[in-house]
């Protein structure tokens, strides 16, 4: 399949909300809420090491704050998502209300 042969391309298109966007990928969905799962329970770990119990006594403890991180894992990726939707947005409407500051650029074709 080939690729459109368009002669301009404009920046504001980089911000359009209406355009779709790919997919962010497996491990950088699940980034967030694996580390912080993984540091809740690490941090049981050291809580058990810290009072002198062994390591992995009190399991409530280990899913209590594994739980929690991956919480806060998933609430802090959200939170990055809409802050950069809401980032973009401002960026394409300044775009759209200052088209003179952001002319269409010229691509450079390659001949065969």
């Amino acid at each position: 399949m080939e690729a459109e042969q368009k002669t301009h391309i404009n920046p504001a298109d980089y911000f359009n909300p209406d355009t779709p966007v790919h997919d962010r990928g497996f491990l950088r969905k699940l980034w967030f809420p694996f580390i912080l799962g993984a540091s809740g329970f690490g941090m049981a770990c050291f809580l058990n090491i810290y009072n002198r119990k062994p390591k992995f006594s009190g399991i409530q403890q280990h899913v209590m704050f594994s739980s929690l991180g991956i919480l806060l894992g998933i609430s802090a990726t959200r939170w990055l998502a809409q802050r950069a939707a809401e980032r973009d947005h401002i960026y394409y409407h300044y775009m759209l209300a200052h088209p003179d500051d952001f002319p269409p650029i010229g691509r450079n074709m390659l001949k065969s």
